[in-house]
């Protein structure tokens, strides 16, 4: 005895939704020379290791006090955070309030964030910033 099974809805393909003609042509990746004779790869999570970065370990900084027109430069590690950008910015003008804000590239920075978070590459230019109370 056969049995029929009905799946309550048919399935219409319309002539818009096939696709026409070849698919695309993948573009090749880039790999490594390593990866040209093998066969598989495995990847390892390493604690404690130093992040590859393509670019130099220092990263020229300017700072442009928007107040007087100023520019401050200095040289800081990838590492180094925006707190510590802060504290030689404030070295070299002393006059500027203690409630410093910094953008860079259109954007506020945070006091934890390091330079290599910002994907910074060889110099960096840093704005200074007021917030203003109001409408």
């Amino acid at each position: 005895m056969a049995t029929e099974v009905d799946c309550g809805m048919e399935y219409f393909v319309r002539p818009w939704e096939c696709p026409k003609g070849d698919p695309p042509v993948p573009v090749p990746q880039p790999y490594h020379s390593v990866f040209v004779k093998s066969t598989h790869a495995s990847l390892q999570a390493v604690t404690g290791a130093e992040l590859l970065s393509s670019g130099p370990a220092l990263i020229k900084v300017s700072v442009l006090n928007a107040s007087n027109t100023r520019m401050v430069q200095m040289d800081l590690d990838k590492s180094d955070t925006v707190g510590k950008l802060k504290e030689k910015f404030l070295q070299q003008c002393p006059d500027h309030s203690g409630n410093l804000n910094l953008a860079c590239n259109g954007k506020p920075v945070l006091e934890s964030q390091t330079l290599n978070e910002l994907n910074l590459k060889e110099s960096a230019l840093f704005v200074t910033y007021q917030r203003c109370v109001g409408g």
